[in-house]
């Protein structure tokens, strides 16, 4: 059932940080999560850890409690049992807000980007920086100039060369483009973890290919990511770990270096159980 794991890219083996540890205490961790819609259970016990300086991809079928799951952890979903920690602290997230302050940024599928502004304004949307003095404190006047020239150096640090005015409308830019402003936006503000959902679900070849380059930067820049996706190739290529969902739970953890895409399909569809698999094909940090 096994093939050849995925070939890793220059830039994911120059910059790939060290395997997780077991004993290391997790950036953010779920457990026991449980949430019930009626009859229909989305989360059963659903466990989940992160590790400082990784990608841990999650994978998993349609209806495996994927997204209940990260709307739990980004704060737009409250579990019916279970805790959240932060660096080995519970915490409560009743809302995205919440989540944001405890230093988990989130980019939708959907990017939640406003097309009609600009690229800066997008960037500080909500966080608006205003005018030292009585212009911002009573006329709320709006520091648009320090906005732009720090929205240019996030759009610096991660490496975004393709935008070259922060002040051009996100409706002129491409669908890459536009997901480089969403996540960088996240980078900017999340000083804990950036949870990516599907960012590449909408891209063509060579748009994905600039995201996932992005992705493996933030990782690289000090934020550990957690990559929801569908696509096989894309997990392998840039993941660490790899978190297998199954009827709301996690059901196993693997190590993309020690098995190959066939085999987390087999485990995500129920054909191979995990425990069938050789050693090396499960990862460090968490258990089945």
């Amino acid at each position: 059932m096994s093939e050849k794991p995925a070939p890793e890219t220059a830039a994911s083996a120059a910059a790939a940080p060290e395997r997780p540890a077991t004993g290391q205490t997790p950036i953010l961790q779920a457990r026991g999560l449980v949430k019930r819609y009626g009859r229909v259970t989305a989360l059963a016990g659903a466990d989940l850890e992160l590790y400082p300086g990784e990608i841990l991809a999650v994978i998993g079928d349609n209806g495996a409690g994927k997204s209940s799951l990260i709307k739990a952890l980004s704060g737009a979903l409250v579990p019916d049992a279970g805790e959240i920690l932060v660096d080995g602290t519970p915490v409560r997230l009743p809302s995205p807000i919440a989540a944001r302050e405890a230093g988990i940024e989130t980019v939708h599928q959907s990017l939640a980007v406003s097309p009609s502004l600009d690229i800066a304004t997008n960037l500080f949307l909500g966080r608006e920086l205003r005018k030292p003095g009585i212009l911002g404190s009573v006329f709320r006047m709006l520091d648009r100039s320090r906005m732009r020239d720090e929205a240019r150096r996030h759009l610096d640090d991660l490496g975004i060369m393709t935008i070259q005015n922060p002040g051009q409308a996100v409706e002129t830019l491409s669908g890459g483009q536009r997901q480089a402003v969403a996540v960088a936006r996240a980078a900017a503000f999340g000083n804990k973890v950036v949870i990516m959902d599907e960012p590449t679900a909408a891209l063509g070849v060579r748009e994905s290919r600039a995201v996932l380059d992005l992705t493996l930067r933030v990782r690289d820049n000090g934020l550990p990511v957690i990559l929801i996706s569908h696509n096989m190739p894309h997990v392998f290529e840039v993941a660490d770990r790899v978190h297998v969902q199954r009827l709301g739970r996690r059901i196993a953890t693997l190590d993309p270096a020690g098995c190959g895409m066939a085999d987390a399909v087999a485990v995500m569809t129920g054909a191979v159980d995990p425990a069938d698999l050789p050693e090396e094909a499960h990862a460090p940090g968490g258990s089945l």
